[in-house]
């Protein structure tokens, strides 16, 4: 199996309030909603979706759980410290829940979360180790 992941999805309770924070409020573009439970991003690399909750358990013939942060966050890496206050200021703008405000990091960067309608935690984060390309990938340093 070749080193990737091709769609991240978070199931949510609401997909058109979520569709709201990253269309409406982030600026992202809808590439695909075939129906009222499901919305398609097309980020660099992969597909980002808005499952509806409901749905997934009906798909997948069991509960999922309600509990949404803590076993998993979703990273949004910038250029800079700025770009980070920024996104920051545009994610709280848009309905997303301050979690913990930009600051250094013990890792040393500088790092922020907010909790993104659905409940999932969006960490929005500058990482000087890690280079960005001109198209947004993030390229990692080879292992030591």
């Amino acid at each position: 199996m070749e080193q990737r992941i091709s769609m991240t999805t978070l199931a949510v309770p609401d997909v058109a309030e979520a569709r709201r924070f990253f269309e409406d409020g982030l600026g992202w573009q809808v590439n695909a909603a075939p129906s009222p439970d499901v919305v398609f991003f097309q980020i660099i690399g992969a597909v980002f979706a808005l499952y509806s909750r409901d749905a997934l358990e009906r798909e997948i013939g069991q509960e999922v759980t309600k509990q949404t942060s803590g076993a998993i966050t979703l990273a949004w890496n910038a250029r800079s410290e700025e770009d980070v206050d920024a996104a920051f200021k545009l994610a709280v703008n848009a309905g997303g829940k301050i979690v913990k405000r930009p600051e250094k990091a013990f890792w040393g960067g500088y790092s922020s979360y907010v909790e993104v309608p659905g409940g999932h935690l969006l960490e929005i984060a500058y990482n000087p180790f890690w280079q960005i390309e001109e198209d947004g990938a993030i390229k990692l340093p080879p292992a030591q």
